[in-house]
């Protein structure tokens, strides 16, 4: 049995400026296991960015009902990055009880003036789609042409990339961004392409804003070099996003 001090130590070690420090206390507290939760659930708000960021990923690991309360109540943190992973753990953890608070925190987010191509946005969508709160949009071609690739469970080859921006944009689904990512040996290595840096208004009528997110995402699509083994992650919307 650890006791109570030294758990309450450790947690006291995840915002050290020392990184090495923090992460070794972080590897501590998860070699413990389920004795940590409760008190480490205690010290969310005495914990600052560093520290909570730290605590999602010893929740993640130990997982359980237990800590859903704790990654809900971190859905409203004042830091932005720690909202964004507790999204992402909500849903890994498949925390059913947090659905409202990701429909709040994605109210909140809109109304800060952020577009839905932020990571925030983009992780609270992902989390109300895993928990069955959020109906994605997925064409039949754009569905058929998925794949999986290397670590990527959701991917599409390169040499269709035309096709899937244009099927989801013939379906009302506007286009935020696509990545690129080259598997090589199992392994999976992000690919920069040619980006227009230009944003949509999100203003505009949906009409307007689908086929302006079609038109930027075909221009940069056009550049891109189709190989075997490159594939693209596709971010889309749909207007119940905005």
């Amino acid at each position: 049995m650890v006791v109570a001090g030294e758990i309450a130590r450790l947690i006291g070690l995840l915002d050290d400026n020392s990184t090495e420090t923090a992460e070794n206390a972080k590897a501590e507290l998860i070699s413990i296991g389920n004795d940590v939760v409760q008190p480490l659930s205690a010290a969310m708000d005495s914990l600052g960015r560093y520290g909570q960021l730290s605590a999602i990923e010893v929740f993640e690991h130990l997982g359980g009902p237990a800590v859903g309360p704790a990654l809900i109540g971190l859905l409203a943190s004042e830091h932005e990055t720690v909202r964004e992973w507790a999204a992402w753990a909500v849903a890994e953890l498949d925390v059913r009880d947090a659905v409202p608070l990701l429909r709040a925190a994605y109210r909140r987010h809109r109304l800060s003036g952020n577009g839905p191509d932020w990571t925030e946005a983009l992780a609270i969508r992902h989390a109300l789609a895993v928990l069955g709160a959020r109906q994605e949009v997925l064409p039949p071609l754009t569905a058929s042409l998925r794949t999986t690739a290397g670590s990527m469970q959701r991917a599409w080859p390169s040499a269709r990339l035309v096709d899937v921006v244009n099927d989801l944009a013939d379906h009302n689904q506007a286009v935020l961004y696509f990545q690129l990512w080259a598997v090589i040996d199992g392994g999976v290595f992000w690919n920069r392409h040619e980006r227009l840096d230009e944003s949509l208004d999100f203003g505009k009528p949906w009409g307007q804003i689908v086929e302006d997110a079609r038109e930027a995402a075909l221009l940069e699509a056009a550049l891109v070099v189709a190989r075997p083994n490159l594939f693209a992650t596709v971010e889309w919307i749909n207007r119940a996003d905005v």
